[in-house]
């Protein structure tokens, strides 16, 4: 049901980002670092106003960008430890325009893909496509594939109007239909993002700056979740690795000072960075309800599972225990039961609440235009 708060104003959405791209520009530190606080100011201010559901991703979208620049202001010299893999001049030497154009690409890598920064690990294999018109045509096949799988998702999931019911308990009938229900979410989720992605590369490969060499897959293969570190370290997307992992170690190593690459500082930034995950998902949680709601629990969730995964995994190790198959087999069905659990709980309040998710309604289309009647679920 949608909320009956008034929208927030268009400009308190906009200026954060305008406020970030100036910052970035600056030349000094302390400068850079001084604008961080208007940036998180606003982002406080729209907390006691409340938003309505359908402001819900935009919400998201700004709690991630406020963490990010904590990173990129505050917590990082980003001009001196953040360099295109290409960049031979210091950034700050750079001209008002290359330096307008450094910051532009920054702000629209949040994986680092092209930087000295990028992660070694958890990007998915870079295409070998020669042709950009090759390569723009498959991602337009790929767009009308997701929009047709979202469109079967949906369907089958309004049909079965009992689990929307069952939300906010966490429970979806049987346990087999909450198994069901699971991958439905995650499909939705998953086409969602994909989606946006995909439409991203066509304007990216639009402007002729860049090759398919330089737009690696947003999500790698589903057959690397054979463990919940593996799901969440390679298989899902990395949009968020660099905002959670940043503040994370700055905790570790530099607050608390633990040994760097120790046992210790390594459990103690898996918890931060599901910390930092659940903050991102959970502050426009308390925007809309007034109290957070379950995606902090889900993502503290998801670090405790990996520890003790990591424990049996090394225990099972000890005991000459090799992988096969069927312990592959074994990792897929964990995984997926895993998510049968703690799902229905973080979304359903969500979707309850009225946050508005993917709609497509291309089979929907086709069966009123030629009057078949196949009475499917608008």
């Amino acid at each position: 049901m949608e909320s009956a708060r008034p929208p927030i104003p268009s400009y308190l959405w906009v200026v954060p980002y305008t406020l970030s791209f100036s910052a970035l520009l600056i030349t000094s530190q302390p400068l850079r670092a001084a604008m961080f606080v208007p940036i998180a100011g606003i982002l406080l201010h729209i907390t006691t106003l409340g938003i309505a559901p359908s402001e819900h991703a935009m919400a998201c979208a700004l709690t991630q960008l406020t963490l990010q620049m904590l990173d990129f202001l505050v917590l990082t010299d980003s001009h001196s430890e953040l360099r295109l893999a290409d960049q031979v001049t210091d950034t700050d030497q750079l001209p008002l325009y290359e330096r307008v154009k450094w910051v532009l690409r920054l702000m629209t890598s949040p994986r680092l893909v092209g930087w000295v920064n990028e992660p070694k690990n958890g990007i998915p294999p870079r295409p070998t496509d020669a042709s950009r018109l090759r390569f723009a045509l498959k991602q337009l096949a790929y767009l009308g594939l997701n929009l047709l799988v979202l469109n079967i998702v949906d369907i089958t999931m309004t049909l079965r109007s009992q689990w929307q019911s069952a939300h906010e308990l966490g429970v979806a009938g049987t346990w087999a239909l909450r198994s069901v229900y699971a991958l439905q979410q995650g499909l939705l989720t998953w086409m969602g993002i994909k989606l946006s992605h995909h439409i991203w590369i066509m304007l990216v490969l639009a402007t002729g700056r860049w090759m398919p060499n330089d737009l690696p897959p947003l999500f790698s293969k589903p057959g690397n979740a054979i463990t919940l570190r593996k799901f969440w370290g390679r298989t899902w997307h990395q949009m968020l690795r660099r905002v959670i992992t940043s503040p994370s170690a700055f905790v570790a190593n530099t607050l608390l000072n633990l040994p760097r690459h120790g046992k210790l500082s390594r459990y103690t930034q898996l918890y931060l960075a599901f910390f930092f995950s659940g903050l991102i998902h959970a502050w426009p949680e308390y925007m809309l309800f007034g109290h957070f709601g379950g995606s902090m629990r889900f993502f503290l969730l998801q670090a405790l599972a990996i520890h003790c995964e990591d424990t049996l995994i090394s225990l099972a190790g000890g005991m000459g225990v090799k992988q096969s198959k069927m312990w592959e087999i074994s990792g897929y069905i964990w995984v997926w039961q895993w998510f049968t659990w703690c799902i229905p709980a973080w979304v359903g309040p969500l979707l309850e609440s009225g946050v508005p998710g993917a709609k497509v309604e291309i089979i929907q289309g086709l069966c009123a235009y030629h009057s078949k009647g196949c009475y499917l679920p608008a």
